[in-house]
């Protein structure tokens, strides 16, 4: 390892193979075993470990952690992941055995799909590295010293995007026990290449298993198949116990949803675009003819529905169940309206949000498992409001930083090999670069991510500004919104976005920031002359496009653009045409204006949308409005409304000059059609609730505030304790 590995004291990595493997069913992940000999009493002991394709790892048969899917996803020629654990209860004095299983994960993918990973500068065969300490002293290490096998491996195949295939005849742990005869085991291989990627202790919360869901139909189709309705949307995948034949095969294909004849309905997520060669979301299990207990172990699905074939009786309540699987993060926040579409798209949107907390913000737990930037910018506040999602975000800053390109570019996706699609998405993705460590800023007060990130800011500003005065064309817009076209009006006010922010860092850090104020002053006036025609009005007469000037304070007519606003919602029929930015600012435009009412109309009316979603019995969010028959039904993009429920409907709007919650305004919108409003926020100076609900003919705003946090509320101060106000005019 390199000089300063200091956890690893020596440790190389070792794998099973020389090189990585072409693509072949019969891809059994390699096992590894060492014995030791500890000569005292175990005080203390710990375990260092580091697998880029992820790992599992053990201790005389026991598994050292509960965490799933070690390590961290990361661009593996940059950063390494690794964590440590406490296994001082798991040692004994005398031999101990340490085990080992290597899986691929997005290190080594050997088949082909439209984000390369096949080709990815990392690709290399399975291994780990490892460092074990007793008492203070280094006692084993990954080195020549270990024995390998793929021979003996039940697991046959595993891919993270696409299944595992167990052989239960060959399920035998006994080479995780002392005396194990491993003599048709062979040497380890050492790794040849160099590893130039700088080693880090993993900083967030852990993968693992959550909740698990009894099935709320099991039923047989008509070619024989059993079909099993878990009654919800999620991540993860399922367990079974059943008594076959030795030798049966045994296919479950996992399914956001079903066809009428009980086959998968992947709305295309599998098509020969995506997945030219393997099955999409199945496993396999071949049985040893007695009872089999199986559950993947390194790969993980999107899914409510699972489809099984080769079963010769019908699997039980009892014998089957779901887990949710996900990152180990808490929710902080709650939030209830009288409106049944408002709870649903929280519920739903938070549902999907858990689904998607895979290292990063996943776009979904289906088709791609990626860390899509541009819906994370979408949906960053919410999350920041509802999830302790803070540790998980340091991590990824990391990850956003050694992604970017000499010229300032990122890709679209982080981490990810360079594919060449990813490299042209532009701003509405990597503005995740801003929105994230602004977002932590806000609500917490925490400055490191944002002064850390200011070199980086400049460069990308840099970058999009030269971009935009070639009159670069970028890929994505307002996707699934009616200005996705404007390409070039997202980018300009991206660019905006990119020189608020920069500024402001430079202010916190006290760096001088003369030059960005200069720019984001002038870029603004650019912006007025460019989208402000002569009244007032904006010259693209769009929904998403007037929002996103109001919110950002482009033009010096804000009544007037403010009319339009109204005008346009009029014209659609209050039918909501923003896409995945639009909805960032929308509905914060609205009831800036006092215009909350049409903001609920939008978000209760429009169809297709949520309102179709939540009649169709839907339990997360889907990537399309219209995607009855295409995309992903489990995205967490269309959530960010979520934030304004909060900040709109619920009043707590954090302020910028006072961030962390050191002072507030409370400006609720009051809607009677939604009859009431109650929420929630666990902030960094406690936790802040408030309602609103019609008592006696008025409504009453009822705020309660913990000590330390100073609120403005129609001009007068409040502290800290309950505060109720009649609000008279509705």
């Amino acid at each position: 390892m390199e000089k300063g590995s200091c956890a690893f004291d020596g440790a190389q990595y070792i794998k099973a193979a020389k090189n990585a493997p072409a693509f072949s069913y019969n891809d059994p992940l390699p096992l590894f075993r060492r014995e030791i000999v500890i000569d005292e009493p175990v005080q203390s002991a710990e375990l260092s470990v580091q697998s880029p394709g992820f790992g599992k790892f053990y201790l005389n048969g026991c598994d050292v952690t509960k965490d799933l899917f070690i390590s961290a996803t990361s661009d593996y020629d940059k950063i390494l992941w690794y964590n440590t654990y406490d296994v001082s209860s798991l040692l004994k004095q005398g031999v101990n055995v340490i085990g080992a299983i290597a899986g691929n994960g997005f290190f080594n993918e050997s088949f082909a799909t439209a984000w390369d990973f096949d080709s990815a500068p990392w690709r290399d065969a399975p291994q780990i590295l490892l460092c074990l300490r007793v008492n203070g002293k280094t006692v084993a290490v990954s080195d020549a010293s270990w024995k390998t096998s793929t021979k003996h491996s039940h697991i046959i195949f595993s891919h993270i995007r696409s299944g595992e295939y167990v052989d239960m005849r060959k399920y035998d742990l006994s080479w995780m026990q002392a005396g194990y005869d491993d003599s048709d085991w062979q040497s380890v291989i050492l790794r040849e290449k160099r590893v130039t990627a700088k080693l880090m202790p993993v900083c967030c919360q852990p993968i693992r298993e959550h909740e698990r869901f009894a099935p709320v139909s099991i039923r047989q189709a008509e070619d024989g198949a059993y079909l099993v309705d878990f009654g919800i949307t999620m991540s993860g995948y399922a367990e079974i116990t059943l008594c076959e034949e030795r030798g049966r095969e045994i296919l479950f294909d996992y399914a956001e949803e079903l066809c009428e004849d009980g086959t998968p309905k992947h709305n295309v997520m599998d098509s020969p675009h995506f997945y030219p060669v393997t099955p999409f979301q199945r496993n396999k299990l071949i049985a040893s003819g007695k009872t089999d207990t199986f559950k993947p172990l390194l790969s993980y699905y999107g899914f409510r529905y699972l489809r099984i074939e080769g079963l010769t009786k019908a699997p039980t309540k009892e014998t089957i169940s779901a887990i949710f699987v996900h990152q180990d993060i808490q929710r902080r926040s709650t939030f209830e309206s009288g409106n049944d579409v408002i709870n649903f798209i929280y519920r739903a949107g938070l549902q999907s949000t858990y689904s998607n907390l895979f290292w990063c913000l996943t776009d979904c737990p289906t088709r791609e498992k990626m860390g899509w930037t541009n819906d994370a910018q979408a949906s960053m506040e919410q999350v920041i409001i509802n999830f302790d999602i803070v540790p998980l975000l340091r991590k990824w800053f990391e990850d956003i930083k050694v992604s970017m390109f000499e010229d300032g570019s990122l890709h679209g996706t982080i981490p990810a090999p360079d594919w060449p699609w990813g490299h042209a998405c532009g701003p509405v993705c990597d503005c995740i670069l801003y929105e994230l460590p602004y977002r932590v800023y806000q609500y917490t007060g925490k400055t490191d991510m944002l002064i850390e990130g200011i070199p980086y800011f400049e460069r990308y500003a840099k970058f999009l500004a030269q971009k935009i005065a070639e009159g670069h064309e970028f890929i994505l817009g307002d996707w699934m919104g009616e200005s996705s076209m404007h390409t070039q009006f997202v980018a300009d006010m991206y660019l905006l976005k990119a020189y608020d922010i920069t500024a402001l860092a430079h202010r916190v850090a006290k760096t001088g920031c003369t030059e960005w104020e200069a720019k984001r002053q002038t870029w603004r006036k650019r912006l007025t002359e460019k989208y402000i025609d002569a009244t007032g009005k904006c010259n693209i007469p769009e929904q998403t496009v007037v929002a996103m000037l109001l919110v950002m304070e482009v033009g010096e007519t804000r009544e007037v653009l403010g009319e339009q606003l109204v005008e346009i919602m009029e014209r659609d029929s209050y039918q909501l045409h923003s896409g995945m930015v639009g909805i960032q600012y929308i509905y914060h435009a609205l009831s800036s204006l006092g215009r909350a009412d049409i903001a609920c109309r939008l978000l209760t009316d429009t169809t297709p949308g949520y309102r179709s979603w939540y009649e169709k019995g839907e339990t997360t969010l889907w990537e399309m409005w219209d995607g009855g028959n295409k995309g992903s039904h489990n995205h967490h993009m269309f959530s960010g409304v979520i934030a304004w429920f909060y900040r709109g409907l619920l009043g707590i709007t954090p302020m910028e000059d006072a961030p962390g919650f050191e002072r507030i305004e409370l400006r609720p919108c009051i809607v009677p059609a939604l009859g009431y409003v109650t929420g929630s926020m666990q902030t960094a100076r406690g936790r802040i609730d408030a309602a609103w609900r019609e008592e006696n003919g008025v409504f009453v705003y009822t705020v309660t505030l913990p000590d330390g946090i100073e609120a403005i509320y129609r001009g007068k101060t409040l502290k800290g304790g309950k505060h109720q106000f009649v609000v008279s005019e509705i």
